[in-house]
């Protein structure tokens, strides 16, 4: 068996009940159940992932925490931005302490296989235990990768989200990235702040974080066995900016050194996801990229490559909005025209392979644009 990551949960997670007091149709801005059953089923019969059953399920229930904030899906055009996971899971009627579980397995697989890279223990490709591939995704039983590349990749993509690095490169560049990170709110008080979660999301709130901590919105942790209903893991923006593409990352990593290191991009931003519903939160991506610095025999990244990967998947703000930044569920969904997926595109491109044509992320941006303008993007990086 591998040898656990440090601060590791067991598989088997225990919550105690909660105590619900509050009815989710007396709460301003949350979906009715009936919605998100009728947007999870539909998905369940258009949507293939390239991945297990359980996986895609798992991932597509976060897919409907989209919908109902934005109004897609299902929800045609009515939107329900205090919508979370947890009323996702109950609506549908699976168990959460089931599901969170389920998710942190997904992330210990990785966890697992980094430790056994860092031993010189792993395999050329990433799988579990069992052989199958991580994260769910049976492409990844395919690709031979080098493992401290990959370890190279974690790194890398477990910083490039975090809002302190980001303002490193508005700082040395002057190029508007913005960020933010997850806090735990109080959602009655947020409600009675006049705020929903579309706002702390998407607005520019840091010199506003000390008064909602003042005021009770932002809390401690309680911790998993006494969060009530109305304490929510929700990310609040720190500044505005053009944000980062999770596509251009990857295929940033894959550009600037390898296949390897665009696989461990690719990881890290799997976690980032599966994260966001887990029995005790935190920025698991980041925290395994600290802890592989440590631990990585020859890691050899330095700030300016860091720097460098994060301005390049980073568009300018008034090009974002042509600029795909897939989900999980974008990335690996697959087109039924071309039984291909955004995956498999981008790591055939990285590779100078053949890809099909096809859309990228919810604005259906054509994958060739996209790589003319990453091409341009990454000839015009400053650093």
């Amino acid at each position: 068996m591998p040898r656990r990551h440090p601060n590791r949960h067991p598989k088997h997670h225990t919550r105690k009940p909660r105590h619900h007091g509050h009815d989710h149709g007396h709460r301003r801005h949350f979906s009715p159940p009936e919605i998100i059953r009728e947007d999870f089923h539909r998905m369940l019969l258009t949507k293939r992932l390239r991945t297990t059953e359980e996986a895609r399920e798992l991932i597509l229930m976060q897919s409907v925490e989209g919908h109902a904030q934005m109004g897609h899906g299902a929800f045609a055009g009515r939107r329900f931005p205090n919508t979370e996971m947890e009323d996702i899971v109950r609506a549908l009627g699976r168990d959460t302490r089931r599901v969170c579980g389920l998710r942190q397995d997904l992330i210990d697989e990785v966890k697992d296989w980094v430790d056994l890279a860092l031993e010189g223990k792993a395999g050329r490709t990433l799988v579990n235990e069992n052989g199958d591939g991580l994260m769910g995704c049976g492409l990844l039983r395919q690709l031979e990768a080098d493992p401290l590349d990959v370890l190279r990749g974690l790194y890398l993509g477990g910083l490039r989200d975090a809002s302190d690095k980001r303002l490193e490169v508005e700082e040395r560049t002057g190029h508007r990235i913005g960020g933010g990170r997850c806090h735990f709110v109080d959602i009655e008080v947020m409600e009675r702040m006049g705020l929903t979660g579309d706002q702390l999301a998407h607005g520019s709130h840091a010199d506003k974080i000390e008064e909602y901590r003042e005021a009770g919105l932002i809390v401690d942790d309680p911790g998993p066995d006494q969060r009530d209903d109305r304490i929510r893991y929700m990310y609040i923006r720190d500044r505005v900016g053009g944000g980062a593409s999770d596509d251009a990352g990857i295929i940033v990593g894959g550009k600037l050194y390898n296949l390897s290191v665009a696989l461990g991009v690719f990881l890290a931003d799997a976690i980032d996801t599966i994260e966001k519903f887990v029995i005790d939160y935190s920025d698991q991506d980041q925290e395994l990229a600290v802890y592989i610095g440590e631990r990585h025999p020859n890691l050899d990244i330095s700030r300016d490559e860091l720097h460098r990967l994060i301005w390049m998947s980073c568009p300018d703000a008034d090009e974002a909005e042509d600029i795909p930044d897939s989900s999980l569920r974008h990335l690996l969904e697959i087109m039924p025209d071309s039984d291909q997926n955004a995956i498999e595109s981008h790591l055939a491109y990285v590779r100078g392979l053949p890809y099909s044509p096809m859309p990228l992320g919810h604005q259906d941006v054509p994958n060739t644009e996209f790589y003319a303008w990453l091409e341009k993007r990454m000839e015009a990086c400053p650093i």
